[in-house]
């Protein structure tokens, strides 16, 4: 019976795990090869608060007013001098560029209202670094 249903596996082409044995698709002739510059990174960007590199910039935020791009520690301590706080909040990201000023319902921090919303980036806009970050990540 067990052969019966080994043998269905091969009739139906179902295959086991570990198809990374199987060969690469040959290269259509005529199609360019890619280019090792395209996916090396160039130099890294250098931020425009602290003015040291950024090494990694798929956790960098673009300035709003240059557009550059900024560390998320530079651009969280510039958001936290510029907000002043109540007792009980505190400033958190909460993504696309937006930091938020919440304030917790418990002491475990699980549950919590969203006093104010503190966009960061400008809404809709890419930038030049972040399209080059971008096309990258999709040739990998």
């Amino acid at each position: 019976m067990a052969d019966e249903r080994r043998g269905n596996f091969r009739r139906f082409g179902r295959r086991r795990k570990g198809r990374g044995d199987r060969p690469a698709a040959p290269q259509q002739p005529g199609s360019p090869e890619p280019a090792e510059e395209s996916v090396r990174p160039g130099p890294p960007l250098d931020c425009g608060y602290c003015h040291k590199p950024i090494y990694d910039l798929s956790t960098a935020l673009a300035d709003r007013e240059g557009g550059g791009p900024v560390h998320f520690d530079c651009a969280l301590q510039r958001v936290s001098e510029r907000e002043p706080l109540a007792a009980g909040e505190r400033i958190v990201y909460i993504g696309s560029g937006v930091f938020a000023v919440v304030e917790y319902k418990d002491r475990s921090e699980t549950a919590f209202t969203v006093k104010r919303r503190l966009p960061f980036e400008e809404e809709g806009k890419k930038q030049d670094w972040r399209k080059a970050l971008s096309a990258r990540v999709s040739s990998l």
